[in-house]
């Protein structure tokens, strides 16, 4: 799975919550128009911490921080992107695959789509999401929706 939100609201560093020093809680959700429970997807992403000999996150200079886990633990999130910036520049990038991922056993899914990435530091919430309302592929094995 990979999701991108981009061209968004404005976003500063400091809405991300410091992920290399925080005790923030990191989590990638997906949910679907169906009746069906909710969220379809919950994967967390551990704030800190080491992954293989280095450390899972990083600042990626003054404008954000990256997340690296080639194991993909503990919820098959590997890669995780959060840049700050003004109207349209900001961006927030998710990739998550292995044996890890809680992924929707059930596809196709039901329109709307629902991708976010929600972090909760104790004081506030903060939220990034993207509603998909056109699928190009969505079948038994795959799904490829497209937003705005």
């Amino acid at each position: 799975m990979t999701w991108t939100w981009s061209r968004g609201a404005a976003t500063a560093v400091a809405d991300f919550a410091d992920p290399v020093h925080s005790s923030a809680t990191y989590r990638v959700c997906l949910y679907d128009g169906s009746g069906r429970a909710q969220p379809l997807l919950e994967a967390d992403v551990p704030p800190g911490g080491t992954c293989g000999s280095k450390p899972c996150w990083k600042a990626t200079g003054t404008s954000g921080f990256a997340y690296r886990n080639k194991a993909g633990t503990p919820d098959g999130v590997i890669t995780l992107s959060l840049k700050a910036g003004l109207i349209g520049k900001a961006k927030v990038r998710a990739m998550s695959k292995g044996p890890n991922l809680p992924a929707p056993t059930i596809l196709p899914l039901t329109l709307p789509i629902t991708a976010q990435l929600v972090i909760v530091d104790g004081v506030s919430t903060e939220c990034w999401q993207t509603t998909f309302t056109t699928v190009t592929a969505d079948d038994a094995a795959s799904l490829n929706a497209t937003g705005p």
